[in-house]
């Protein structure tokens, strides 16, 4: 994040503060604890149900940029933070005391994350743009562990364990059990999401135009069972989304060994369910 405000104090009538900032539902902060202790640097707060790891001192940030210049981005976030690489290179030279390097930095933050805010149109209103970086499209390469153990930090973060169950009249005790796997990100990152079904070797995406959001997804059981499971098996989610994930397996268990058409085995599926994702309270 570049943030550029209005401050008397400083000669250029304005205050500029360079962020980074990995926010997580309080549940998560353990997973904020660990970064910070991998990074060395930054602080974490906490405020009702929101954790925030950030990094704010420049000496601390380039810990950050060196470390994503080593292990780049493979989201189009990875434009955001060339983006945000300038605006630090330009404030640490501090140009952005000067009126012309206040502009440039006012043009590197337009394309960032989502554009200018109305106050800073207002205030420049003839700054244009830079051009937002092309990144390369990812390139997730077939029993790469390096790639597996992306994957599972991405979905720490990004997926999402559903048990979905429906009234149904072919089945016995009239309810039906299946499993799914998502991943959900903006339409911007369709190239990733559908190399997931390369990689992975099965499921599907689909693209919600009018959203702006395209969603991989994995429902055949023979697929979660044999190709999910074993994948985070070895290489663990992290986080409260890793109980999610335990209560995913042991519901692929009963359905596996066909419990769940019991009705011992459908009240430990409701159960599952009943504390799964949001509404898992730890």
């Amino acid at each position: 994040m570049i943030s550029i405000s209005k401050n008397s104090q400083f000669r250029s009538n304005w205050s500029v503060k360079l962020v980074f900032n990995i926010h997580l539902h309080s549940k998560d902060i353990n997973i904020l604890y660990l970064i910070q202790r991998f990074f060395g640097v930054g602080n974490i707060t906490l405020h009702d149900d929101a954790a925030h790891f950030s990094v704010i001192k420049l000496t601390d940030l380039a810990c950050i940029i060196n470390h994503f210049d080593n292990y780049p981005l493979k989201t189009q976030k990875h434009a955001d933070f060339l983006l945000f690489k300038l605006a630090f290179d330009l404030v640490n030279n501090k140009e952005h005391l000067t009126h012309e390097g206040l502009r440039k930095l006012v043009s590197i933050r337009a394309p960032l994350n989502k554009g200018l805010p109305e106050r800073l149109k207002i205030a420049f209103p003839d700054i244009t743009p830079m051009l937002r970086p092309e990144v390369t499209e990812p390139n997730l390469i077939a029993n790469s562990s390096e790639v597996k153990h992306w994957i599972a930090g991405f979905v720490s973060g990004e997926g999402s364990f559903i048990i979905k169950q429906s009234k149904s009249k072919t089945h016995k005790l009239g309810v039906s059990t299946s499993l799914n796997f998502l991943v959900v990100q903006n339409i911007r990152d369709v190239n990733l999401l559908k190399s997931f079904v390369q990689f992975l070797g099965c499921g599907q995406y689909s693209i919600n135009e009018k959203s702006g959001i395209i969603t991989y997804s994995v429902s055949k059981f023979s697929d979660i069972a044999n190709i999910i499971i074993p994948l985070f098996e070895e290489y663990p989610i992290l986080g409260v989304k890793a109980k999610d994930f335990e209560d995913f397996k042991e519901v692929s268990a009963l359905i596996k060994s066909k419990d769940h058409l019991t009705h011992e085995g459908l009240n430990k599926i409701i159960l599952y369910k009943s504390r799964m994702n949001s509404n898992r309270l730890e």
